[in-house]
């Protein structure tokens, strides 16, 4: 059985312990948080993820950086030094640079080690879609599909990864760009949440408004029901951005309407949670992603 690595970035949300249990390399990534440079190059713990957001509540400044490619040629060069191959799924290219970086660094390494073997898999995800992404990997690397097949197979799945959310707090959304200050302001005199998704391109998109916490998670979970296609996998992954007894209210609405579905809750990283802001929610499963649009 063909042997190699599977990595992924530090944007990647998945239940705590996964990553050592199966092997998975994590790419790290920066974020500034009031004035200090961070370096995540593992999960944060509930502790330190309350840090994060408890800090974001003060006020103070939060940002986030690209990885450069020097991030991925030390891993990529240390796996081809040991003659491994690697399967590296990246934070979608809507989203971020990551996966151009992720292949400028192969072909770097490649000069030094031609019989480098490599797949980038462009994930069309973030967060929560980018650890069921991960799972699809593990479970194709652990029946013996080889590196091409398992990327050829997670390339398909990208297609079918559904993410609904919304976010509290819409300063976050105007501080990135995504809304205009005067929306910011009239939403949160009126409690408006907007829901977003990540579309076929991999880029986040708002296309609801909800009034109000009850309304947008019941919206939420009516989305899943619609957009739900359990023949391609049960789990659904639950992000939180320091929100848990909220999050764990979505899961029992959730497994209300759909009792086989697979629910795992995790708090969401620094790395996407700067963007979102505390008290952001994401519904993310398996189904038909451009149901909004039929």
């Amino acid at each position: 059985m063909e042997q190699y690595t599977i990595a992924i970035d530090a944007s990647v949300d998945i239940r705590e312990g996964y990553l050592d249990e199966h092997g998975v390399v994590l790419i790290p990534m920066e974020y500034m948080l009031d004035g200090r440079e961070y370096l995540m190059e593992k999960r944060h713990t509930p502790e330190e993820a309350g840090a994060f957001y408890a800090a974001m509540r003060r006020g103070a400044p939060v940002s986030t950086s690209q990885i450069t490619p020097f991030f991925y040629e030390e891993v990529f060069r240390r796996e081809a030094e040991a003659g491994r191959s690697v399967l590296y799924l990246s934070l979608s290219s809507g989203l971020s640079n990551t996966f151009n970086s992720a292949r400028t660094a192969v072909e770097q390494v490649r000069e030094d080690y031609p019989s480098f073997e490599a797949e980038v898999v462009d994930t069309l995800a973030a967060t929560g879609g980018m650890g069921l992404m991960l799972m699809k990997a593990v479970e194709g690397r652990d029946a013996g599909l080889s590196l091409a097949d398992n990327a050829a197979a997670l390339r398909e799945a990208a297609m079918t990864i559904c993410h609904w959310f919304f976010v509290d707090d819409l300063s976050y959304l105007h501080r990135g760009g995504r809304i205009s200050a005067a929306t910011a302001v009239a939403g949160a005199m009126l409690n408006i949440k907007p829901v977003l998704r990540i579309d076929e391109k991999g880029k986040l998109v708002s296309f609801a408004k909800q009034r109000g916490i009850p309304r947008v998670m019941r919206f939420l979970v009516e989305e899943y029901m619609a957009s739900r296609r359990p023949e391609l996998g049960r789990d659904v992954i639950i992000v939180h951005a320091d929100c848990e007894e909220r999050a764990g209210e979505l899961r029992d609405r959730l497994l209300s309407a759909d009792p086989g579905a697979e629910v795992q809750i995790c708090a969401i990283s620094p790395i996407i949670g700067a963007h979102v802001g505390p008290g952001m929610m994401a519904v993310i499963h398996f189904g038909q992603r451009d149901h909004m649009l039929k």
